[in-house]
Formats: structure tokens, C-alpha cells, sequence
């Protein structure tokens, strides 16, 4: 089990800052992502999502932690064949549809870092920083690592987004926030 160690914030310039990236990153590739989150009905916040991407269906469940902007999240996730069929199922199982989100971007590296330049369809433009990590050990030197490059791609402390995107979204849609 992985531990996922991300930082995000707002993008206003957007070539600016993929002219930064560009500048300490490698490119991997474009990517368009479709999530798909599940609650209980009446609850709050969604338990799992599916995620459709490149051909591949992931489920995933996180256990999540949030600490001045930084997420620190346990994943667990599987493969499922058929995306439509497992969401028939879980609404099946009385599950429902919480949010969905759709986000397309791009993929850089740089040190075992991943960097994504992302526009989250009703949300705008943002930069997520992720480190991947196997024990709780390395992750305070993680998230010194996240501050780092986040400060390298000149992006201001002021820009950062310590909300989910199911929050941001849940609050566009349920609540008319801009």
C-alpha cells in the first residue's frame, strides 16, 4: 500500500507555468480522467470512486489526512473490467452517485515527483505535486520536498488548495459557490 503525498493550488497563468514545469520536468504524457464518486444515501462526503482512464477502470478508496494544505492518503484500489456494469452494481447496492469529476491535463517528472497541469471541468486550472511513499517515515521529508518545488515553479503560498475537488465541486453545484 501506497502513501500518496500531494500538494495543489490554483493556476492562473497557465503557460507561465507550464513553461516552469517544463524548465525542472520532464513531459510524460496527456491524460483525460473521468471520476465517478459513490456515497451512502444522505451522506456527506462520497466513500470510493471509479476512475476512467486511458482504457482502464480503477477503483479507489482512500483513508484520508489533510495538514496545512498537504494531503497524506492511503490508497487502496483495484481493476474492474467494465466501468458501467460496476456502477450498475453499486447502485444496485442502494450506493449512489455522489459527484463525478472530469479532469484533463498533463504529466511531467522530475525526481521520482509527479507533477500534473490540470483543468478540472467547472473548477479551472491547478498544479498537483505527488510523491509516492511506502512508509510513514518518509513522509514528513515528502512533503519538505512538495514545499520545495512548489517554491521552484514560483507558485505563492497563497495559491494553495488544501479542499478536496469533490469539495470544490460540491460546492458549485450544491451550493452556487463561485
Amino acid at each position: 500500500m501506497a502513501i500518496e503525498v500531494e500538494i495543489k493550488a490554483w493556476v492562473q497563468d497557465v503557460n507561465r507555468l507550464r513553461e516552469n514545469i517544463q524548465a525542472i520536468a520532464e513531459f510524460q504524457n496527456s491524460y483525460e480522467k473521468r471520476d465517478t464518486y459513490f456515497s451512502w444515501p444522505q451522506q456527506e462526503k462520497p466513500l470510493f470512486r471509479i476512475r476512467r482512464e486511458a482504457g482502464t477502470n480503477t477503483v479507489n478508496y482512500k483513508q484520508k489526512e489533510r495538514d496545512d494544505g498537504i494531503e497524506v492518503n492511503r490508497e487502496y484500489e483495484f481493476k474492474v473490467d467494465d466501468a458501467e456494469a460496476f456502477i450498475n452494481f453499486c447502485k444496485h447496492l442502494a450506493y449512489e452517485v455522489y459527484i463525478e469529476k472530469h479532469k484533463q491535463g498533463e504529466l511531467y517528472s522530475f525526481e521520482n515527483v509527479g507533477i500534473e497541469l490540470s483543468l478540472v471541468e467547472g473548477l479551472g486550472w491547478f498544479v498537483e505535486i505527488e510523491i509516492l511513499v511506502n512508509h510513514q517515515s518518509e513522509v514528513s521529508p515528502a512533503r519538505k520536498k512538495l514545499r520545495e518545488i512548489l517554491q521552484a515553479l514560483r507558485v505563492p503560498e497563497d495559491k494553495i488548495e488544501a479542499r478536496y475537488y469533490y469539495e470544490l465541486l460540491e460546492g458549485k453545484i450544491f451550493h452556487g459557490e463561485q
